[in-house]
């Protein structure tokens, strides 16, 4: 099939040549016309040649492929997104919205109706589709716990599994009381290895993010690593898990008040490289001042910390013994010891006054 550039052309070459045939007819009036003819046909088919079709706009894509430049994952989330606003998958994270971020999410909003774990949530979108996510860039334990290993710095061990279930049965019932019924606004939605997360605000303020500074959760990323460092310096939720603390009162009425109140054996990391931030807290808990010049600490394995230098514990203070090296100053002494000295899961810690010999027993 000719096209329409060579149509012309050949039209062209028709009508010339009839044209110079008839240049030499003496009816002056038709040779005109046909002339004239020629010569507008030539002209056409030249810049029929200049000016090329317009193309197809490359952008659009062809029903039933996937649009250029268009990612296997944003693919997926739009076709399994089909009744819901697309917009909501491309939402960026901010821990505030403003600007074009605020107009978007304005049109994925949805109502939390259901948790089924510390970071499992199912919400129902205006037109009535739910969908369960998982919160993206967070870990909490389930209720029945969870492997203290994906906690670093938990204890691990017995100890550290059950603190967990405790912890994820009540992040469970945390999570539940604040979101369950509220409007979400969905910031972004991602889809990889099956699994479907997304990052949710409520008020304005990312969900995500809320959770970790609880203590409900982990960062499993640097996103909010920094909500993290606060949980655990303020040992909220799972970071509480990271010390141990007794139950009760571990001495009889008619001796010293001096206890052992907190036992921290398993810093964040490497333990032999933050053996100042292993450490075991004492307390006088009762109405003396109590000198601690012959009371020494001593673990399970038989390694002895001596208190030489006169110290007293007044009513209500407390004394950090780190295991690492230092300068002692007030609130805080070293042991001295070069490699970790407390285990991570279980240990046996004796507090002696070596005047009397009664001893304050701590085990976990």
């Amino acid at each position: 099939m000719l096209s329409l550039v060579s149509l012309a052309l050949a039209l062209a070459l028709v009508f010339g040549g009839g044209a110079y045939a008839v240049a030499r007819i003496d009816a002056l009036e038709y040779r005109g016309v046909l002339v004239a003819v020629a010569v507008a046909l030539a002209v056409g088919g030249v810049a029929a040649q200049a000016v090329p079709l317009a193309p197809a706009d490359p952008t659009t894509p062809i029903a039933g492929e996937q649009a250029p430049g268009a990612s296997t994952a944003t693919a997926t989330a739009l076709a399994d997104d089909a009744d819901e606003d697309p917009a909501a998958d491309r939402l960026a994270d901010g821990d505030e919205v403003d600007g074009a971020t605020a107009q978007l999410s304005a049109a994925a909003n949805a109502t939390v109706v259901g948790v089924t774990g510390g970071d499992w949530i199912t919400y129902r979108t205006a037109s009535g589709s739910r969908r369960t996510v998982r919160l993206a860039g967070i870990d909490a334990p389930g209720t029945g716990g969870a492997d203290p290993a994906r906690f670093d710095g938990v204890l691990t061990g017995s100890r550290g599994r059950t603190c967990l279930a405790e912890e994820g049965r009540r992040a469970l019932l945390d999570v539940r009381s604040l979101l369950v019924g509220e409007s979400v606004t969905i910031r972004s939605v991602e889809r990889r290895g099956g699994v479907t997360s997304a990052v949710l605000a409520i008020d304005g303020r990312s969900i995500n993010r809320r959770l970790v500074e609880r203590g409900d959760a982990r960062a499993t990323g640097d996103r909010y690593a920094d909500a993290e460092r606060a949980a655990r310096s303020a040992e909220r939720g799972v970071w509480s898990c990271t010390t141990v603390d007794p139950e009760r009162p571990l001495r009889e009425s008619d001796e010293p008040g001096v206890r052992i109140a907190t036992v921290h054996p398993n810093p964040p990391g490497d333990d032999g490289a933050a053996l100042d931030d292993e450490y075991v807290v004492l307390e006088n808990a009762g109405e003396v001042t109590v000198d601690l010049s012959n009371w020494y600490l001593v673990d399970g394995d038989g390694k002895m910390y001596f208190f030489f230098d006169g110290r007293t514990l007044r009513p209500g203070e407390r004394l950090v013994v780190h295991v690492g090296s230092g300068q002692n100053t007030d609130g805080h002494v070293y042991w001295g010891a070069s490699t970790p000295v407390l285990d991570n899961d279980h240990e046996t810690l004796k507090l002696v006054d070596g005047d009397t010999g009664r001893t304050v027993t701590l085990s976990y």
